[in-house]
């Protein structure tokens, strides 16, 4: 590990991204929530895109930053990385329809990434046309938001793929619940066994690709 004025800027910029993101997403969700019928999250002070409002301590400042400089950030990002944000609270009971409501609020997170890379990659191309150096950020945001969205997917309780097994019948709920419990202690073990790393680093970067693909090609 070290601290060198590149590695200082590089873990800066990504962390920034990172966390903006991330802030973004809990937005969504308590904005998609809101348009359900469940106004729980704003009346919670988390219907806002003030990231303070957001950010957990451990989840959005601690762990996000030893990732970051553990794993020693490039300009387009790290090999990995662990973040949250606060919990947005949501009521289902609220919702017009709440099972299935709750289950596209869960899953706004990945939309709002989904949306982030994509206008990440138009205006990085259009960046990029003017000053080339630029795509080394648009590339960390597609790189954060390509994470985020694999992450959602994987099918460990209490995260979104999880979910949605648990809303078709694969998982039963006190199942999902007793995983959930450890499933962050387990996903840190899972994340340090090389062929699992191996396996969700080659699934982020598919999932980053399509995105890339149209960066360059407004690049152009």
């Amino acid at each position: 590990m070290s601290f060198d004025p590149v590695t200082l800027r590089n873990g800066a910029i990504f962390y920034i991204l990172l966390v903006a993101s991330l802030c973004l997403r809990a937005f969504a969700q308590a904005w998609f929530a809101r348009r359900r019928g469940d106004p729980t999250a704003a009346e919670a002070g988390r219907y806002t895109l003030n990231p303070v409002e957001h950010m957990d301590l451990l989840g959005t400042v601690v762990l996000p930053l030893i990732c970051i400089f553990y794993l020693q950030p490039s300009a387009t990002g790290v090999n990995f990385f662990l973040a949250w944000t606060k919990p947005v609270p949501i009521n289902p009971s609220r919702m017009r329809n709440p099972e299935r409501d709750y289950l596209l609020t869960q899953f706004s997170t990945t939309g709002m990434s989904a949306l982030l890379a994509l206008l990440g990659a138009v205006i990085g191309g259009l960046f990029y046309r003017v000053n080339p150096e630029t795509v080394q950020i648009f590339g960390a945001l597609l790189t954060v938001n390509a994470t985020l969205i694999v992450l959602d997917c994987l099918p460990l309780p209490p995260l979104p793929g999880a979910l949605l097994l648990k809303h078709y019948g694969l998982i039963k709920e006190e199942t999902f619940w007793a995983i959930a419990r450890w499933s962050g202690l387990a996903f840190i073990i899972l994340i340090n066994i090389p062929f699992i790393k191996g396996v969700l680093s080659l699934v982020i970067g598919i999932t980053a690709l399509p995105f890339f693909m149209v960066m360059q090609a407004v690049a152009l």
